[in-house]
């Protein structure tokens, strides 16, 4: 993923007024306490390895790599298999992996979704979603209602590991990949179904939570989805995904 930079993050009760003054960014780079860091960023989710003992020695091989940062998802279905029950003990929790990354000198991008893809069963959805009689990734009230539990338990979660709180999370990603709709007129009109007021309802979610360090996105086709500037829903750092050798076999060489 690439992120665009453009401008700051502001309160909405007092648009003079950021949110933080720990993160800021400009046209060139991402800057912590004002020094200017590339947020060179491997990606490690701590569901797909569930042995918090191995987290740190993963962290420490990454910084060893020359990464700054890492990415990671969490998945809603896993963590609320129960309507109104989201696990947050054992393996589930995530002191260990926020405790790790700072040991380690390592930034986070949280990914939590509610829908991060991540090549998991059904976006990273619970099961019983299928259940509910609204339509999900918009704004229809039983699908929203659904996400509250987790957001705001996952949210409160990550609000404290912040770098405002001393925490390694410098950026928070809103969604994933909300960007293209079926059976799309032309490549671009992939976005004619995108509701904005289902994304700005997520990120108020989000900040109603207490999390107050940059948003970005993830943009499947870089169509300027939900980037700054474009009204209702938009972010603060704009970001689309690049595979600069596509979908095939990768680099091919010819002997």
């Amino acid at each position: 993923m690439l992120l665009l930079f453009t401008r700051h993050v502001f309160s909405a009760e007092d648009p003079e007024k950021p949110l933080q003054d720990i993160v800021t960014w400009d046209e060139y780079s991402i800057l912590v306490r004002g020094e200017r860091i590339l947020f060179f960023s491997g990606e490690f989710h701590p569901f797909r390895l569930p042995s918090p003992g191995l987290w740190l020695d993963v962290f420490q091989k990454i910084r060893a790599l020359g990464y700054s940062g890492v990415s990671f998802y969490l998945m809603w279905g896993l963590l609320e298999g129960e309507p109104g029950h989201v696990r947050t003990e054992g393996v589930f929790s995530l002191d260990g992996f926020f405790n790790a990354a700072s040991q380690a000198g390592i930034y986070l991008l949280a990914r939590p979704g509610p829908y991060i893809n991540a090549e998991v069963s059904g976006g990273g959805f619970p099961s019983w979603v299928q259940r509910i009689e609204g339509s999900v990734r918009t704004t229809d009230p039983t699908f929203l209602n659904a996400t509250k539990n987790y957001i705001s338990t996952i949210g409160e979660i990550i609000s404290k590991v912040q770098i405002t709180n001393g925490g390694p999370v410098i950026l928070f990603q809103l969604e994933n990949e909300y960007s293209i709709c079926e059976g799309a007129p032309s490549h671009e009109e992939l976005n004619f179904c995108l509701e904005k007021d289902y994304m700005a309802a997520i990120e108020q979610q989000f900040r109603d939570a207490e999390i107050v360090v940059p948003f970005v996105n993830n943009d499947a086709v870089a169509l300027g989805d939900w980037a700054p500037g474009t009204g209702q829903g938009a972010i603060d750092i704009y970001g689309f995904d690049n595979y600069p050798f596509g979908w095939g076999n990768g680099c091919m060489l010819s002997i």
